[in-house]
């Protein structure tokens, strides 16, 4: 959530010196609320955030170090961990298979596996409704009774 207006003017108030209460009031808020509606600002974390900022101009100094930060010699876009000829490049599940078992990146092992699993493990449905049917008019021709075939009532009484 972005800080609105009144927000910021609290903030502003804080870092001049002002109690909570006294702070929203100047922010704008009701001086009948204005004790519990500061203190509840002052526990909002992106208003300590901004609070942190604004102390920090106020004194002259970055909230961020001024460390040079180092770049890497290694750009790793040539760190494949899978060799080109390892696999068979026709089969797609199998290279689904060796990302998944030789990568060190876990997120990308996870997202091979999940891709993989509709080719391993197939989605088990339930019987249609068409296939039912016919499983019920072969268990009915089967077994004896008023609609069974001449071949199944011969085979019960023989």
């Amino acid at each position: 959530m972005a800080l609105s207006e009144k927000m910021k003017k609290f903030a502003q108030a804080v870092v001049d010196g002002l109690s909570n209460k006294e702070a929203a009031i100047s922010a704008g808020y009701a001086e009948k609320t204005a004790s519990q509606q500061g203190s509840k600002l002052r526990k909002d974390p992106e208003i300590i955030v901004h609070i942190e900022k604004l102390k920090a101009n106020k004194e002259g100094r970055s909230l961020t170090s001024e460390k040079p930060k180092v770049k890497s010699t290694s750009t790793h876009e040539d760190d494949n961990p899978l060799d080109d000829e390892d696999y068979a490049k026709d089969d797609p599940l199998q290279f689904l298979i060796d990302v998944m078992n030789k990568s060190d990146d876990m997120f990308l092992r996870f997202n091979a596996a999940k891709a993989a699993l509709p080719y391993v493990h197939g989605k088990v449905a339930d019987k249609g409704k068409k296939e039912s049917q016919v499983d019920d008019a072969k268990a009915a021709a089967t077994g004896g009774g008023k609609y069974a075939t001449r071949s199944a009532r011969k085979a019960n009484y023989s």
